[in-house]
Formats: C-alpha cells, sequence, structure tokens
C-alpha cells in the first residue's frame, strides 16, 4: 500500500536528523530566554531562529526515506 514502510527498515529515533534539528532549536530557544545576545532585538531574533527550523523541518521531511521506532519492537 502507499505510504507504508517497512519497520523492519526503520533506523533508532536517535539517529533522527530532524529529532537533532529540533533538540538544537529547542537549545537555541532556551538559550535566548536565559539571555543570549546575538545582536538582534528578541523578536526578529525569535523570528529568524523559527524561519530556519521551519525551512530545515521542510527540507528533511522531503529527503526522508526511513521511518524512525521509538522501542525494541
Amino acid at each position: 500500500m502507499i505510504g507504508e514502510q517497512n519497520m523492519e527498515d526503520a533506523k533508532p529515533f536517535w539517529a533522527s536528523k530532524t529529532l537533532w534539528v529540533n533538540v538544537i532549536a529547542a537549545a537555541a530557544v532556551i538559550a535566548g530566554a536565559l539571555g543570549l545576545d546575538l545582536g538582534l532585538d528578541a523578536d526578529t531574533q525569535a523570528q529568524l531562529a523559527a524561519a530556519v527550523v521551519i525551512v530545515a523541518n521542510i527540507v528533511l521531511r522531503l529527503v526522508t526515506r526511513q521511518p524512525i521506532k521509538l522501542g525494541k519492537a
């Protein structure tokens, strides 16, 4: 069936580039909340970070070929 993935081909969740992009984005948001100053006003910094994450997630979604698995199943 179209869209079905064989879970035998699934990679562990920690091997997902999408996961790591989002972990790094979360760390950047936390750093900004704690006062990291990139020389931009807070609104510009937040919009720039959101735009980078959105584009990265779209690109990674387009190149993703393998599902991820969360457990040992």
